[in-house]
C-alpha cells in the first residue's frame, strides 16, 4: 500500500513501489521511481530521472535530481540513482549528472547524508559512505566504500577518496586521498592511518600492521611518490589490502594529498 499525503503532488508517470510514503507538500516528478518501503519527507522534491531504492529514508526539504550546476548542461536526459537503505537528511541536495560524464550521479546503498549535504553532478559514492552536516562534493568526485567525511568539508571536482578513508571536519580536499588514510585541514593533509575505522570494519591486526608500513613508506620515509611506489611494489604488493592502496595511488590523475 502506498501512502501519499493529501497536499503532496505525485505527477502522472511517477512509479511508487509498495509501502512508499510521501509527506506533506512533497513533489514527485513524472520520471521518478521510488523503491519499496521508502519514505519521502515533507516539502521534498524529486526531479528528473530520479531512482531511489528500497527502504530509504529521505528527510524534509530535500531536493534530488535537480539540473546540474554546470554551464555545459543543456537538458540531456541524465539520472540520479540512490541505493537501498540510504538515509538523506533535511535540506540535502543531490544533482543529476551533466553532459559528457557518466550519465548518472550515484549514491549508496546504505549511505548516510546528513543535513545540508551537497552531492554534485556525476559523483559516484560507494556503499556505507557517511557525510556529516554541510559537507559538499563538487562534480565527478568518487568516494570509496565506508568513507567518512566530516562536517563543513569541501571536496574539489574530480577528486577521489579511497575506501575506509577518514576526512576530518572543516577540511578542503584538493587532491586524491588514498584508502585507509586520515586527513584534515585546509588544504587537507594526511595524519595517519584510520586504525579505529579499520578495526570497526573487522580488519585483522596483521592487515592493519601491513597498511601502517605502507603508509610510512609513502608519507614519512622521505621518498617521492614514484620511489615510494617502487618500494611498495618490492616489499608489500602481495598483500591484498596494500595492493589496493598501491593501485589507487598509481591511478591518481590529480596527485595524492601529501
Amino acid at each position: 500500500m502506498v501512502s501519499v499525503h493529501p497536499t503532496a503532488l505525485v505527477e502522472r508517470g511517477a512509479e511508487l513501489a509498495d509501502g512508499v510514503s510521501i509527506g506533506a507538500y512533497a513533489i514527485v516528478g513524472p520520471e521518478a521511481r521510488v523503491g519499496a518501503g521508502t519514505s519521502i519527507g515533507s516539502h521534498t522534491i524529486l526531479e528528473g530521472r530520479t531512482e531511489i531504492g528500497a527502504e530509504c529514508r529521505i528527510g524534509s526539504h530535500v531536493i534530488i535530481g535537480a539540473a546540474p550546476q554546470d554551464v555545459k548542461y543543456h537538458g540531456e536526459p541524465t539520472r540520479v540513482v540512490i541505493g537501498d537503505r540510504t538515509l538523506v537528511r533535511e535540506f540535502a541536495t543531490i544533482h543529476r549528472a551533466s553532459s559528457g560524464g557518466s550519465g548518472v550521479t550515484r549514491v549508496g546503498p546504505e549511505n548516510f547524508l546528513m543535513a545540508y549535504v551537497h552531492v554534485a553532478h556525476d559523483c559516484q559514492l560507494a556503499e556505507g559512505v557517511i557525510m556529516a552536516n554541510q559537507a559538499s562534493l563538487a562534480g565527478h568526485v568518487e568516494i570509496g566504500r565506508s568513507v567518512f567525511i566530516g562536517g563543513m568539508t569541501g571536496v574539489h571536482q574530480f577528486v577521489r577518496i579511497g575506501e575506509f578513508a577518514f576526512l576530518g571536519a572543516c577540511s578542503a580536499l584538493l587532491q586524491d586521498l588514498p584508502p585507509y588514510v586520515k586527513a584534515q585541514g585546509n588544504r587537507a593533509k594526511p595524519f595517519g592511518l584510520n586504525v579505529v575505522g579499520l578495526r570497526r570494519h573487522g580488519f585483522s591486526a596483521e592487515a592493519i600492521h601491513a597498511l601502517g608500513q605502507a603508509y610510512r613508506i609513502l608519507y614519512t620515509s622521505g621518498l617521492n611518490t614514484s620511489q615510494a611506489l617502487a618500494q611498495l611494489d618490492r616489499e608489500l604488493s602481495g598483500i591484498p589490502d596494500v595492493q589496493r592502496f598501491i593501485d589507487f595511488v598509481k591511478r591518481s590523475q590529480r596527485g595524492i594529498s601529501k
